[in-house]
C-alpha cells in the first residue's frame, strides 16, 4: 500500500465509541472506537486503536478485523494519513498535509495484508466481517521516534485531477500511535485541577489537564479522592485512561464515561453535555460544607507519580433559600430589643 498525503472529507458520521462521539473530519478521535454509523455506510473496525512501541529491527504484525453492518456491498479504499493532537486538549486529532518525521520514508513500510496480499482496496460484502493484517517493518537503523497515523477505509472515493487527493463520503479510521525506542522514561506534569469553588449541588465536575513531556506517547492512570471535613473519604473518581501524544497536553475524563449506555454515565450525562471540554465528575449530588479532592495521578506503570490537592464548598440553594428568613428574622427582632433596653 503506497503512503500518500491527501486531503479527506467525510460527512455525517457518528461514531459509536465507549467515551465520545467523535466526527471523521478533519479530527479524529484517539479514544476506544469500536463501529461507525453514517447515512450511506455501516462499517466498523477493531481495534480502533493500534497501540505500537518496538525496537528496532522488528517486523511487527497486528491482526485486525473490518465488518460491514449493512445488507449492501461497500467498496473501500485504504490510505494513511499523519495527524498531530489537537490544540482543543480534548483527544481530539488534525490530519496534517505535512509531518517532519524521523523518518519520512517509514509510513512506505506499514502495509494492510489479506492473506499473502498486499491490498490498498477491498469490497466488503453485505454483513461481511473479513480478518486483515497490519504490518509495520522496522529496520535496524531507523531513527528513535514517534509516528502517529490513520489508518482510514473510506468508500465512495471520487478522485480528482490532482493525484494527491480525494474526497470521501463516509469512512471509518483507526489510529496508528507508533513509538520506537528503546523508549525513554515518562515525564509531566499536572497542569491543572480545578473545580468551581462554590457548588449549589452535585454532581461536580473536575477539571484535570496533564502535561506529557516525554518524547514518546503515555497513557496516564489516576483517580480523585474526596474527603469531607471529619477527614472521610466519601467519594473516590477513577480517571480513564487515555493516550496523551508527546509534548502535548490532554484533559481526563472519569472512567464512568466510557460507556455511555450504563446508569453510570446516565448519572452524569446532563453534567457532561453542559461542559465545552471533558471533565472528570463525581456523580454525587448532595452536598454540604467544606470538602477536599485530591488527585492522584501515574504517569506509566513506571512512574513518575503526582498528587495535587484542592478545596471546593457546597451548599444547597434551596437551603439559602429557607435559611435567609430566618436570619433576617433573627436579625429584626435582636434590633427591636436593643432598641427597646435603650428606651429603658
Amino acid at each position: 500500500m503506497k503512503y500518500f498525503v491527501f486531503s479527506i472529507k467525510i460527512l455525517t458520521i457518528a461514531i459509536a465509541i465507549s467515551f465520545v462521539f467523535p466526527m471523521l473530519n478533519t479530527k479524529y478521535q484517539i479514544l476506544d472506537t469500536s463501529s461507525a454509523q453514517a447515512q450511506s455506510v455501516d462499517i466498523g473496525i477493531y481495534p480502533p486503536v493500534f497501540q505500537i512501541q518496538v525496537t528496532t529491527p522488528s517486523d511487527v504484525k497486528i491482526p485486525f478485523s473490518v465488518e460491514n453492518f449493512t445488507n449492501s456491498s461497500v467498496p473501500l479504499t485504504i490510505a494513511l494519513q499523519p495527524f498531530s493532537a489537537d490544540q482543543a486538549e480534548d483527544g481530539n486529532i488534525t490530519y496534517l498535509q505535512a509531518v517532519d518525521y524521523p523518518d519520512p520514508n517509514l509510513p512506505e513500510r506499514i502495509q494492510v495484508w489479506d492473506g499473502d496480499n498486499s491490498i490498498g482496496a477491498l469490497t466488503l460484502g453485505p454483513q461481511q466481517k473479513k480478518d486483515l493484517t497490519l504490518e509495520v517493518q522496522i529496520p535496524d537503523n531507523e531513527p528513535k521516534g514517534d509516528y502517529y497515523l490513520s489508518l482510514i477505509f473510506s468508500s465512495d472515493t471520487n478522485s480528482s485531477n490532482n493525484t494527491n487527493s480525494s474526497q470521501a463520503s463516509a469512512g471509518i479510521a483507526s489510529n496508528i500511535l507508533l513509538s520506537i525506542g528503546p523508549v525513554g522514561k515518562a515525564s509531566g506534569d499536572i497542569e491543572d485541577f480545578s473545580t468551581p469553588f462554590l457548588v449549589a449541588k452535585g454532581p461536580v465536575p473536575f477539571t484535570v489537564r496533564v502535561r506529557n513531556t516525554s518524547d514518546h506517547y503515555v497513557t496516564p492512570t489516576g483517580n480523585i479522592e474526596i474527603t469531607n471535613m471529619f477527614g472521610q473519604i466519601i467519594g473516590k473518581v477513577n480517571l480513564l485512561p487515555v493516550n496523551i501524544l508527546a509534548n502535548t497536553i490532554r484533559r481526563l475524563p472519569d472512567s464512568a464515561q466510557s460507556n455511555p449506555n450504563s446508569n453510570d454515565y446516565q448519572n452524569i450525562k446532563a453534567v457532561v453535555d453542559s461542559n465545552s471540554f471533558p471533565v472528570a465528575i463525581w456523580p454525587e449530588k448532595f452536598l454540604v460544607g467544606p470538602y477536599t479532592a485530591k488527585l492522584t495521578l501515574a504517569m506509566s506503570d513506571s512512574g513518575p507519580l503526582f498528587t495535587k490537592q484542592i478545596v471546593f464548598f457546597a451548599f444547597p440553594l434551596e437551603y439559602l433559600a429557607a435559611i435567609l428568613p430566618i436570619i433576617g428574622l433573627i436579625i429584626f427582632i435582636a434590633v427591636r430589643v436593643s432598641r427597646s433596653r435603650k428606651r429603658l
